[in-house]
């Protein structure tokens, strides 16, 4: 029963250090790295969606921190591109819902740490366009949140409310 459900529900790895893993390797490398040492165990895994955290260590603080974020974006276009029979980046909730359908991994990047952000920001919760959907990086309007409990920024130290977009993936507290 319970290896019917897994295999009929869409699971999603939202914390996976895999893009740390694959930038450490020359970019030359990337896709091919990600294609013989990661994919086979996503797929093993049953993952539908994967999101790339990119976190940036203190090694690249605070000097190289922008160097290394762009690279770590540019290696999750890289991956995408080097494998696109297998995964998608994705930047919306329409895109993963094509992925899911084209029976395709969806790649979601999102940053993580990120200590720019907080409760007094424009954005709450903390988001990127990538992460969350936000229409903002297109806008530079705050984005709409669909329910009162995504709106009302959590009490400190709560759990901050699930966020999904479209069709399966829709809003939920």
């Amino acid at each position: 029963m319970s290896v019917e459900l897994h295999h009929r529900a869409v699971v999603a790895d939202t914390h996976n250090d895999l893009l740390m893993a694959v930038t450490a390797r020359p970019p030359g490398r990337w896709a091919s790295f990600f294609r013989e040492r990661w994919l086979p165990q996503l797929r093993e895994g049953g993952v539908n969606v994967q999101v790339l955290p990119v976190f940036i260590d203190d090694e690249y603080r605070p000097e190289g921190a922008l160097r290394q974020t762009l690279r770590m974006i540019e290696c999750a276009h890289t991956l995408a591109e080097g494998n696109p029979d297998a995964v998608r980046l994705c930047v919306d909730g329409a895109q993963i819902d094509e992925a899911l359908g084209e029976e395709k991994i969806a790649l979601v990047l999102a940053l993580e740490s990120a200590p720019g952000w907080t409760r007094t920001s424009s954005c709450w919760p903390p988001c990127t366009g990538w992460a969350c959907g936000s229409p903002r990086s297109r806008t530079g309007a705050a984005p709409r949140w669909p329910t009162a409990a995504a709106r009302t920024p959590p009490a400190a130290g709560s759990p901050r409310p699930g966020w999904r977009r479209s069709g399966r993936w829709s809003a939920s507290a």
